[in-house]
């Protein structure tokens, strides 16, 4: 029973806030400054008393009190440089294993490619000798979800290393080309597309790289938020010199448009993903002059993306 009480007080002690070279210090500089104040006090007040006591006696305790207090200073300075010494080698140590995390980050995603184009050759070799199939179906979406986690953590790896060249790209048949490959993963959901396309063959000079984690991550979140058996409606317009991507459907409300595109944030805590679909998509936007707009309420959920056409000056960013 003692010695639990003991370890207890131990533990206890060892939660202190300083440790007791701090401690120390603050004790003595505590003595230094009642000192200096009781010192000034009574020299105060022998100066005000009327015996005429001369107070050169008490100047010896002044030195003493001035040295104690240089004393003090010092401590506390070294103090200060063994705090940013420590801070330092811990910044040293973050820096380290952020690098490391990183290196990590971009290994495992580089050996994930493989087995993912492994499993969707054979899924189509498959397909072509013994036509589709229900399980397969269901794999191939899986394997296309997959991709797209894929797609996104290889760009955030390498997107502060590589360049991104621009190009002409025929807008609209981008755009459809990619609700097709995630038709799979929509009829698995019981949901549907439809494409209202009100361009004249309009073509955008922009990265294929970037302009495909815009337009998946929108229509992968449209597929996971729309309400099951709706319809995914992409409505894509222009005007002389913008192309606007808008998608909408009758999907779950966003409560807080304006913290949507932040890094981790997600409203429905149960659905499965990062958090970090739309953040990217947001730091695309705003490196490209891409305007966002968003509007939800309980009939509809709506993205809209203004694109400059842009030019063929900067081809690469």
């Amino acid at each position: 029973m003692y010695k639990g009480k003991n370890v207890a007080f131990y533990k206890k002690i060892q939660t202190f806030p300083f440790s007791t070279k701090q401690y120390t210090i603050l004790i003595f500089g505590f003595i230094a400054f009642f000192s200096t104040g009781l010192l000034g006090l009574i020299s105060f007040y022998k100066h005000l008393d009327a015996s005429g006591e001369n107070i050169a006696v008490y100047l010896p305790y002044g030195v003493l009190i001035f040295f104690f207090n240089i004393f003090y200073l010092k401590a506390i300075r070294l103090s200060r440089e063994d705090y940013e010494n420590k801070l330092k080698k811990e910044k040293e140590y973050s820096q380290k294993l952020l690098a490391t995390q990183k290196r990590f980050l971009r290994y495992a995603v580089h050996e994930t490619n493989t087995p993912l184009a492994v499993i969707v050759a054979n899924i189509e070799l498959h397909e072509m000798e013994h036509g589709k199939h229900i399980a397969l179906q269901n794999i191939e979406a899986a394997t296309k979800n997959i991709s797209g986690i894929y797609d996104d953590l290889s760009y955030l790896t390498q997107r502060d290393t590589l360049e991104y060249p621009k190009e002409e790209i025929a807008f609209s048949s981008f755009v459809k080309n990619r609700v097709h490959f995630f038709d799979v993963v929509a009829k698995q959901s019981n949901i549907s597309f439809h494409i209202i396309d009100k361009t004249s063959s309009a073509s955008l000079f922009f990265n294929e790289t970037r302009l495909q984690r815009i337009v998946d991550n929108n229509i992968t979140n449209a597929i996971k938020y729309t309400y099951e058996y709706e319809t995914v409606t992409i409505l894509l317009s222009e005007t002389i010199d913008t192309i606007i991507f808008e998608i909408y459907s009758h999907s779950t409300p966003i409560e807080d448009t304006d913290h949507i595109f932040d890094a981790y944030y997600r409203e429905d805590t149960l659905e499965e993903g990062l958090g970090l679909g739309l953040d990217l998509v947001k730091s695309i936007c705003f490196k490209e002059n891409i305007d966002i707009s968003v509007t939800s309420n309980e009939s509809r959920t709506t993205f809209c993306y203004t694109f400059p056409k842009g030019n063929h000056e900067n081809t690469a960013t």
